[in-house]
């Protein structure tokens, strides 16, 4: 080899060296930065006419195990959906309370039936009418600002679903961009690895607020999609977009059908201008966004829901006076008098051996018919909306009979209607009205303490305008006009006197009456419904809070291990050990010195010839 051939192998040595400091000092330097990989430097022989004349600095590649990088995103998607779940079921249960708990429902509940144990006890002493209401207000107030707080979480699930929605934007637009520079730099033949370690940070971000998976199409350019195969990114970046709400209430809900939804929705809009609807086609199966979606239009109206049922059930206990009726002549007569919109009779009969029966509700609004079944609690029932109203009640009510298969006939009768067999086999056993209370005295025993909102409109569970039940956990009231005379509690007609405990002891057992509570409460289910009192369903629902914010902070922990190992192990693979580049280090050092010694050789024996 020539001076010349040295000189030049050297110098090439030494200029790859010194990029390979260069390296290790940036490789040191980040080695805690969020989303940085390990560099390395690829280096080649540079050859001559097939003679090794030096060595070339070819290119900066990334230290990257792929398989643990999609992993890694899957499971991130996924512990963010519990994150965001565990967080906000932390939040419901301290709306909610413990169980047993100084201000939670059940405790409430509990107080309010004290009272009227001491009522029965002493219907005469004003202290304990006074503690009676009190109590009433303190239970009516407790379910306003439960319902209030849950709404509120809704509104905030929505707000951060915009968000989220936003960054993710952000994040389509950031790969868009980093994939055109990283295409123009193979082009140029520059590096591109720190162009790629910023767009895995855009797509990581991604993957927090939604399940995603990267396909790599080579040369730079690669394909974003949902784990369900709907396409994010393919050259261009598609678009979310979404509508929020500026105020919640329990009334409005999310439905697939976008002219029945009263909610906003994310909608995925691709540069050709398809669009489609992610919540209602189930293309979003995970991440942050999932996770706000879910609770906003399931997990909180549900909790809404169980507010609603324990506030109905409490006004309608109090407040209705239900007439049991046994058939004579093969028939039962049942009341409507002073029925009001949601009052309803109800028929047990026996059909080839099995018990059935069929509840008939007073429903005005035409629109909201027929009704489904699963409006009662209980799963053998048939419900039938008519207007009790109507000239034509019986016909309407018969027809409904048919129609249903059911062999009852119904006949109207001074007071409402009366209820025979119409099929062989078929025997009535049982007959009930329920009929709201509306005024103090005069009325029955019932008495309704809690009504709809301040203005005190009566509680019926009406259906007609809307269903009263939805958003009643906000309104329930106790009735202005008992607050002014307390008296009512005892005095339910004319002639009774004030220390008569007939009412006191109608508002206790109505209270600790067992009932069936709804299925779309989430405590038992369609075919074997919660019974219970009112103050033990307030407790199914405080320990049914409790046990899914459990399950969702252990689902949520279990998730963040997952996710802490498979950092861990990404991080062993493709981050900087700082051992390491200190070795590479000293080699590069060491390589740099070889070199430069033989500059300073091949320079000296160049002065020496010059000098002959």
């Amino acid at each position: 080899m020539g001076l010349s051939s040295a000189l030049g192998a050297a110098l090439s040595g030494l200029k790859a060296s010194q990029s390979g400091l260069d390296l290790v000092a940036a490789n040191v330097a980040n080695a805690g930065s969020p989303g940085y990989t390990k560099k390395t430097l690829v280096t080649e022989q540079a050859v001559a006419g097939g003679v090794t004349v030096g060595v070339r600095a070819d290119d900066v590649r990334r230290e990257l195990d792929v398989y643990l990088q999609r992993q890694l995103r899957t499971e991130t998607a996924g512990a963010s959906y519990a994150a965001t779940r565990a967080n906000y079921l932390d939040r419901l249960q301290s709306v909610f309370g413990t169980p047993g708990g100084d201000l939670s429902l059940d405790t409430v509940a509990q107080g309010f039936a004290s009272a009227l144990d001491a009522l029965v006890a002493s219907p005469d002493d004003q202290s304990a009418r006074s503690n009676v209401l009190s109590q009433a207000q303190i239970f009516a107030q407790t379910l306003n600002a439960a319902s209030s707080s849950v709404q509120e979480l809704r509104g905030q699930a929505d707000r951060a679903m915009s968000a989220g929605v936003d960054r993710a934007n952000e994040a389509l637009k950031s790969i868009e961009s980093l994939t055109a520079q990283i295409a123009r730099a193979i082009a140029q033949g520059q590096s591109t690895a720190a162009l790629e370690d910023q767009r895995d940070q855009a797509i990581d971000t991604l993957s927090s607020l939604m399940d995603v998976k990267v396909e790599d199409l080579g040369a730079g350019q690669i394909r974003v999609k949902t784990q369900s195969g709907l396409s994010l990114y393919d050259g261009q970046a598609s678009t979310l977009q979404f509508q929020p709400s500026s105020t919640i209430v329990p009334q409005a809900q999310y439905a697939s059908d976008a002219a029945a939804s009263s909610l906003g929705t994310i909608t995925l809009v691709r540069p050709s201008g398809y669009s489609v609807d992610l919540l209602a086609s189930g293309q979003l199966r995970s991440g942050e966004l999932r996770a706000l979606a879910d609770l906003r239009d399931k997990t909180l109206p549900q909790a809404q829901t169980q507010l609603d049922e324990l506030a109905s059930s409490l006004a309608q206990a109090l407040g209705s006076n239900v007439t049991s009726v046994s058939p004579t002549a093969g028939g039962v007569d049942l009341t409507t008098q002073g029925a009001l919109p949601g009052d309803r009779l109800s028929v047990t009969y026996s059909d080839g051996g099995a018990t059935r029966s069929v509840t008939i509700v007073n429903v005005g609004d035409a629109s909201k018919l027929p009704l489904a079944d699963g409006l009662t609690a209980d799963p053998n029932d048939t419900v039938i909306g008519i207007d009790f109203s109507s000239p034509t009640a019986a016909a309407d009510l018969n027809a409904a009979l048919a129609a249903k298969g059911i062999g009852l006939g119904a006949a109207a009768n001074a007071d409402g209607f009366r209820f025979t067999s119409n099929a062989p086999g078929l025997s009535i056993s049982a007959g009930s009205s329920r009929i709201t209370a509306t005024s103090l005295s005069g009325g029955g025993l019932a008495l309704p303490v809690f009504v709809d909102g301040a203005g005190g409109d009566p509680y019926s569970n009406s259906l007609d305008g809307g269903a009263q039940r939805t958003g009643f956990a906000g309104r329930i009231a106790v009735n202005p006009d008992l607050l002014d005379d307390p008296e009512a509690l005892t005095r339910y007609a004319g002639g009774a006197a004030s220390g008569d405990d007939a009412r006191p002891a109608f508002l206790r057992d109505a209270l600790a009456a067992r009932t069936s509570f709804r299925a779309d409460t989430g405590l038992g289910g369609a075919a074997s419904p919660f019974t219970g009192s009112v103050v033990e369903f307030a407790g199914g629902v405080i320990n049914m809070q409790a046990s899914a914010s459990a399950a969702a902070t252990r689902i949520a922990d279990g998730q963040s291990l997952v996710v802490s190992a498979l950092t861990d192990r990404f991080s062993e693979s493709s981050g900087v050990d700082t051992d390491e580049e200190m070795g590479k280090l000293i080699q590069l050092q060491t390589a740099y010195s070889a070199n430069a010694r033989v500059i300073t050789a091949v320079r000296e024996m160049l002065d020496m010839l010059m000098n002959v």
